[in-house]
């Protein structure tokens, strides 16, 4: 793993030539006119295209991954008593959050990365290399996977053309045909090829994914593919999904976990993790109650390894003998202490609630969104944190993967493509998944796969809904997919409404009390880009949290 030391290392003497411009490459080059191919290879810039979109560096990373990935996929809650934020703050659209573009912005601005990348290595390029083309293609696909499933319409078909300062924002629709044959593209100019070429032409090490394996960037796409695939399929006017997911199934798909080791020893400029985050307990996070209720409530062995147990210990709620604040404070203990079966005490000081928690391996979820006057209630002594494994380490070596594409989604598609009617045996399928997430966080089956919950039973669509659960609990870590997964199967119990209490949850925002849909598109699209943006708006709906996408309408079967 220490290698990505040098890896970044060269990444930093080369940059320069790294910007989307290939007359920078020449400028490059011309400083040293003794610089041939055999000293500057395309493989020296390929690792920016992997961390700049699973891992961007410093607050990028907060914002994104930690923040929006985990709170609008149902994961994970923010603004606890000591917490920067206020509970509703990814949520509520109408408060003024200073890092409120820097989602849209980390994200618009991965294409010049990649776009740098594949200019280089295209027919005719300086760096051409058809192999790399390929897999800088799946990269891409890759890419607008994740940013159009939050968005919905973005640019697609004309951005990176020559000559088009403002393209059109494609339809979800178009953007997801057009992925496909990127993707088409890439597995056929593969093929049977092993390796990106010899030498310095070899992505190897360069590769942080596959370590220049064709093969299993093959298998990724291809897996890909599946996953755009089934998440269109039954969408409004959709005509390609079932010949997609039959091509996937007929092919090879990964058969281990895609996924990014996170080195602590490279330098936060470069590529973060969630490890950095764990020294600010401002921007640490508590697991939201939908989650560990769905956990704790069927036994599931995978609570520990996500989570760890309440601090627990002494309390002191303030103020109390105010109406407003009892208020609070009586339905926060109800569900969230209660509901776990806590054990603990009460007195009253004063005007104040003083509660004494009892020793216990005890796992309670923080309900999201809640109002601002709830925060100061918000004590973390209450509520559980990620498990440090997943929290991440200071200490290099004890790093989990960044994942993208696990085991477990692979075998939940095959499912579900099973029950929709595409063969396979959907129940071996399911099993395998769960199997898959309890070897992933090595966890011991403890009946669970025995379990109701473990066993498809009732029409295809209460199989589908088991699938969706089973899904979006292993895509745990793996946030943005999460998201799309709970919209893509309305999972019961997941994306249920929060409760209709004004004086407890956020509901003034454009969500109301309804489950996100989409994130808001953010100033600069307006500024850089605002006749297309318009265009998009009117096809797809208002520009809110509310809005919902394109791939998330109509049904399945």
């Amino acid at each position: 793993m220490k290698k990505t030391i040098k890896i970044y290392s060269i990444l930093l003497i080369v940059a320069i030539c790294f910007t989307g411009c290939e007359s920078q490459f020449e400028d490059f080059k011309n400083d040293d006119e003794r610089l041939t191919s055999d000293d500057v290879s395309a493989k020296f810039f390929f690792p920016s295209t992997q961390t700049n979109l699973y891992m961007p560096a410093s607050w990028n990373y907060l914002f994104t991954n930690i923040m929006l990935g985990t709170a609008y996929g149902g994961y994970g809650s923010f603004g606890y008593k000591n917490s920067w934020e206020q509970p509703d703050v990814v949520f509520n659209i109408t408060r003024a959050w200073g890092a409120a573009g820097n989602d849209w912005d980390t994200f618009s601005g991965y294409f010049l990365t990649i776009d740098g990348f594949l200019r280089q290595v295209k027919s005719g390029g300086n760096l051409e290399n058809a192999q790399m083309e390929a897999v800088g293609k799946i990269m891409k696909a890759s890419y607008f996977s994740i940013y159009t499933d939050l968005w919905g319409e973005i640019p697609f078909s004309e951005v990176g053309q020559e000559g088009v300062l403002t393209p059109k924002f494609d339809t979800q629709e178009d953007i997801y045909k057009g992925m496909i044959a990127l993707l088409d593209e890439a597995m056929t100019t593969i093929g049977d090829n092993t390796a990106t070429g010899e030498g310095n032409d070899d992505l190897g090490e360069f590769d942080l994914m596959f370590n220049g394996d064709l093969q299993k960037w093959k298998a990724y796409a291809n897996g890909l593919k599946l996953r755009i695939a089934l998440r269109a399929k039954g969408a409004p006017g959709e005509s390609f999904a079932d010949a997609a997911i039959t091509e996937a199934l007929s092919n090879p798909l990964p058969t281990e976990t895609v996924g990014i080791v996170k080195d602590l020893s490279v330098d936060r400029s470069i590529a973060d993790n969630e490890g950095w985050y764990t020294r600010h307990a401002g921007s640490r996070r508590t697991l939201s109650s939908i989650f560990v209720n769905a956990l704790q409530d069927n036994n599931d062995p995978r609570l520990s390894a996500y989570a760890d147990p309440i601090p627990g210990g002494s309390v002191i709620f303030g103020n109390y003998a105010d109406p407003a604040n009892k208020t609070m404070v009586d339905y926060l203990l109800a569900n969230s202490l209660d509901r776990a079966g806590v054990s603990y005490t009460t007195a009253m000081s004063g005007s104040n609630l003083e509660i004494d928690i009892s020793p216990g391996e005890h796992y309670v979820g923080m309900p999201m969104r809640f109002v601002d006057g709830m925060k100061t209630h918000l004590h973390k002594e209450l509520f559980s944190r990620q498990d440090i494994l997943t929290e991440g380490f200071t200490e290099i070596g004890k790093e989990i993967n960044r994942y993208i594409m696990t085991l477990a989604e692979i075998n939940f598609m095959k499912a579900e493509a099973a029950v929709l009617g595409f063969g396979g045996n959907a129940q071996a399928s399911f099993q395998a998944g769960i199997q898959a997430s309890f070897d992933q966080w090595s966890v011991s089956d403890n009946g669970y796969l025995a379990s109701p919950m473990a066993t498809l039973s009732g029409s295809s669509e209460d199989q589908l809904n088991q699938i969706g659960l089973q899904s979006w609990l292993a895509a745990y870590m793996v946030g943005y997919q999460g998201f799309a997964i709970a919209r893509d199967f309305a999972i019961p119990g997941i994306t249920d409404d929060i409760p209709n209490l004004p004086e407890l949850f956020s509901l003034s925002h454009p969500l109301g009390t309804k489950f996100p849909q989409r994130v808001k598109y953010r100033q600069a699209a307006y500024d850089l880009n605002g006749d297309n943006l318009q265009d998009a708006i009117s096809r797809q709906g208002p520009d809110d949290n509310a809005t919902e996408l394109w791939f998330a309408k109509g049904v399945k079967l």
